[in-house]
């Protein structure tokens, strides 16, 4: 039996293998069972704030069956910082379901290769790196063409920076770059709370009024201190083992069969698996931009100015206003989306203005 659950980062030995993943609620549990019945092969319970879904996986092994357990629940990290922990559960809960989906496809898939020990396998290789490399100055330069501010360059920004960084309760300044694009509007989050860079484009900061910057840096400072860099690359993590579990499953099942695929079910859902958790991945990614949206109200306490600042954006990229929030755009197109229709946005936003 293993257990990958909410408190750690690595592999600890003993009678019982344990990977503990730091950051997120669902905890996720394997183990080698006796065989139940067949209409007990996919279960769902609640227990108090908890939802447990139990699925049984058959095995080459006599009477006993493959458990998978997940156990998904909010946990608020610091719902003192935030006056609506309502809407800070539900991303919570939306973010570890997504990382909770992806998690059991990918194990689904290593049994499906491998049986208990493909899984084991599979989970092994999908944690990412605690810490990912230190963002210098050369390699801004070298990958964006960006340089570094300092506040004798413009020191109501950093005014700004150091104003919104206080009320997130970061120990250290992010760095400021430039990228020398007059003509585009957009901003970007690099790294965690402990090395990160903001990087603004030149037409935002000339077209963007002080309190709309002011909203643009809180929503960075927002993905910084929630860590959604790291959220994020571990979705990648996931994804790419995913990519190559199926890949492997597909390749090896021709090799034995001569292209005759041992059960079609199972061959298409090794198919289908990376598309899934591509959709997967784009679904946590709205609802961290969702999360650092209403983190970044929380720092300024200005909705007006963030929603004017998202208008202008919207106005840039699209060419036309955000439109209302009857008209917002659903249907399939909406799940292939990286970031929330701005529709979206605002109308969450006035949500929790109210």
């Amino acid at each position: 039996m293993f257990n990958v659950s909410a408190d750690g980062g690595t592999w600890r030995g003993g009678r019982t293998e344990q990977y503990v993943v730091t950051g997120l609620a669902p905890c996720i549990s394997l183990a080698l069972v006796r065989s139940a019945p067949r209409s007990e092969m996919l279960q769902l319970r609640r227990s108090g704030a908890s939802v447990i879904v139990d699925l049984h996986l058959p095995t080459n092994l006599p009477g006993a069956v493959l458990r998978c357990s997940i156990d998904v629940h909010a946990q608020d990290q610091n719902p003192s910082r935030f006056r609506r922990p309502a809407h800070q559960a539900a991303n919570h809960r939306s973010s570890a379901l997504a990382i909770a989906a992806m998690t059991v496809l990918l194990a689904v898939c290593g049994w499906i290769v491998g049986g208990t020990e493909g899984v084991h396998r599979a989970l092994a290789g999908s944690a990412p790196r605690p810490n990912g490399p230190a963002i210098s100055r050369e390699a801004m330069f070298r990958w964006f063409g960006a340089h570094l501010l300092r506040p004798v360059d413009l020191p109501e920004l950093f005014n700004i920076l150091i104003d919104v960084c206080s009320r997130a309760h970061l120990s250290r300044l992010p760095d400021i770059y430039c990228l020398p694009a007059p003509g585009d509007m957009n901003a970007y989050a690099l790294g965690g709370p402990g090395d990160a860079a903001i990087v603004l484009t030149e037409g935002l900061l000339r077209r963007m009024t002080r309190d709309e910057i002011a909203g643009i840096l809180a929503h960075e400072v927002a993905h910084i201190r929630n860590n959604d860099t790291w959220t994020m690359g571990w979705a990648a993590a996931l994804h790419r083992s995913i990519e190559w579990t199926s890949l492997a499953g597909l390749a090896l099942s021709r090799a034995q069969h001569g292209g005759v695929a041992l059960s079609r079910p199972l061959a298409e859902l090794l198919r289908a698996a990376p598309s899934l958790a591509q959709l997967l991945r784009l679904a946590l990614s709205r609802t961290r931009e969702l999360d650092a949206d209403a983190t970044a109200l929380e720092l300024t306490g200005d909705s007006h100015a963030l929603i004017a600042a998202l208008d202008k954006l919207e106005r840039h990229h699209a060419g036309f206003p955000v439109l209302s929030a009857t008209a917002r755009e659903d249907g399939p197109m909406r799940l292939l989306r990286s970031h929330p229709a701005t529709s979206e946005r605002v109308d969450a936003l006035l949500g929790l203005a109210c």
